[in-house]
């Protein structure tokens, strides 16, 4: 049974019209390292490193703020609501300064703990009532604590009293409306959406949010997603690595998405981030290398200016 809510949030991520938010949910995907031994699933910096340098060349940063279900992969994959919040913090601080969002670091931070919270207890028990899974958030802010310097501390502190402050409105029902800027806000107004009143969410990353919450409580998922046939292999991976039988070995390459350039329109090569490729086509315009290619997780269109 719990083998299918994964299997379910995970496919359900993608029913969205973004494809670079679910080009970072695959990377991130990609990235995931099991560790039976330590009983948790990881990220392997090096090939996050690797996989974000290449999506530079064929990938968008997402106009909005609310990204939080890049983290989906990692909460789903680990059995551990403590170890499976570790990785999150720190993945979703590399995500911060890759994507120049350092601003919003302490939102991020918080909310990533919110959202590894309310997918682990609502995987857990899909009928707990709405107050008592936010009063179990609520805990989980309450107990959190990461090591930062004396100004961030202060300031991190001050995050953490609102974000509380925030979670007891919503626990009264004193909503607020959906705000870009609001990460943490945009994921009360989810759970609020989804337990008490309906709304229209404002974009990709809320609506990918709440469909994989929705589908963990019991919604069926849309299996009418473009490259379905690899969305569903990738939540089967979902379920190894959760059961730590993948035993995926760490990354030890440094590739470089350029060596690229020297293919030829119908090659086939063996890239270390791509793996089997297809070269669908290539051509030159306003001093932009476009080039086309498939692999199994999809279709890719690297561009490479004139330097």
């Amino acid at each position: 049974m719990k083998d299918n809510i994964i299997k379910t949030a995970y496919i359900s991520a993608f029913d969205i019209k973004d494809k670079y938010l679910k080009d970072l949910i695959i990377i991130n995907t990609k990235c995931l390292i099991d560790d039976k031994t330590q009983r948790c699933v990881y990220v392997d910096n090096n090939r996050l490193r690797d996989e974000l340098i290449y999506y530079r060349f064929y990938g968008e940063i997402p106009g909005y703020n609310n990204i939080l279900n890049i983290l989906l992969p990692v909460i789903i994959s680990n059995t551990n609501i403590q170890k499976s919040e570790d990785e999150v913090v720190e993945l979703i601080q590399k995500y911060v300064k890759y994507l120049k969002r350092e601003e919003y670091l302490f939102e991020y931070i918080l909310s990533s703990v919110l959202y590894n919270s309310i997918i682990h207890n609502i995987i857990e028990d899909k009928n707990i009532e709405y107050k008592d899974l936010l009063q179990k958030i609520k805990e989980q802010i309450i107990g959190f604590t990461i090591s930062l310097d004396k100004p961030s501390t202060i300031k991190f502190h001050m995050a953490r009293i609102n974000a509380i402050q925030l979670i007891d409105k919503y626990i009264d029902l004193k909503v607020e409306e959906y705000d870009n800027y609001k990460i943490l806000g945009s994921l009360l107004n989810i759970l609020y959406d989804i337990y008490i009143e309906d709304r229209e969410v404002k974009d990709f990353g809320s609506e990918s949010i709440k469909k994989s919450i929705l589908s963990i409580l019991g919604n069926t998922e849309n299996t009418n997603i473009d490259n379905i046939d690899f969305i569903l292999s990738m939540s089967e991976y979902i379920l190894k690595l959760r059961k730590y039988k993948i035993n995926k070995k760490i990354y030890d390459k440094k590739s470089d998405p350029r060596c690229l350039i020297n293919l030829n329109e119908g090659d086939t090569y063996n890239d270390p981030i791509f793996n089997q490729i297809y070269v669908v086509s290539k051509t030159f315009n306003n001093n932009i290398l476009n080039i086309n290619i498939k692999s199994k997780s999809g279709l890719y269109l690297l561009k490479f200016k004139k330097s």
